[in-house]
């Protein structure tokens, strides 16, 4: 299982890289990135596989901090759903800056989602 737990935390940070390096990518000319809508597919899936894992191993005199889990839950679907709503306002208008609001939205929620699995404490703790 510890296996597992690794190649899903690998698998998390590559998304959260794709998202985050999309947006500093195209921050002169902002727009949603392909790249940063899979990134983002990527971080909510590995993100409710690590959950269910921490959840299933956990020890009996430990608990998992549900609250760090909710924000981060919050978090990437916020960034799920802001890169879907820029890749569909790119697609139905596709002049420069139609999904600008939506590209900075998706890559300030995903530097929020990071500054929170950094700052509180961890997932499991007891």
């Amino acid at each position: 299982m510890e296996i597992l737990r690794i190649i899903l935390v690998i698998l998390h940070l590559l998304g959260m890289a794709i998202i985050i390096g999309g947006y500093f990518a195209n921050i002169k000319a902002p727009k949603v990135a392909p790249g940063m809508l899979h990134g983002s597919y990527l971080q909510l899936v590995t993100g409710l596989a690590l959950a269910g894992l921490a959840e299933a191993l956990v020890d009996e005199d430990s608990s998992v901090n549900h609250m760090k889990i909710g924000i981060k839950l919050l978090l990437a679907i916020a960034v799920t759903v802001f890169a879907i709503i820029g890749k569909r306002k790119e697609k139905a208008n596709p002049d420069q800056g139609a999904s600008a609001a939506m590209s900075h939205a998706t890559g300030w929620a995903a530097i929020a989602a990071v500054i929170v699995a950094v700052s509180v404490p961890g997932t499991v703790v007891g």
